[in-house]
């Protein structure tokens, strides 16, 4: 996986806000809120979010580098019936930098 740069990773997660936070302590919106998010078990945690049935199938892992990395190319790809629509990102590096950005918050 590329090298990720977290300010443009802040850029790219733009895309996100629409749904989700990032802020320490924040809220969840109609995603949860993802602050520290990375090492976190998968649909786990996250203030009493309701994550779906499709996601918490994949529960027992957590979200690493490679973990993230397969969800955010295609979510529904990676938990088939998950409540997320956004299509993913197709671009490597957006990828790597959103992750990098995921990792410093």
């Amino acid at each position: 996986m590329a090298a990720g740069d977290a300010k443009k990773g802040e850029g790219v997660f733009a895309k996100c806000m629409a749904c989700h936070t990032i802020a320490k302590g924040g809220a969840n919106g109609i995603g949860p809120n993802l602050s520290g998010v990375v090492g976190e078990g998968i649909a786990s945690g996250r203030g009493g979010y309701a994550f779906s049935d499709a996601l918490k199938g994949k529960s027992g892992g957590k979200w690493d580098e490679a973990t993230l990395n397969e969800w955010l190319t295609s979510p529904s790809k990676f938990a088939a019936g998950t409540k997320m629509t956004f299509a993913g990102l197709t671009d490597a590096q957006q990828r790597a930098d959103v992750i990098a950005y995921l990792k410093a918050n």
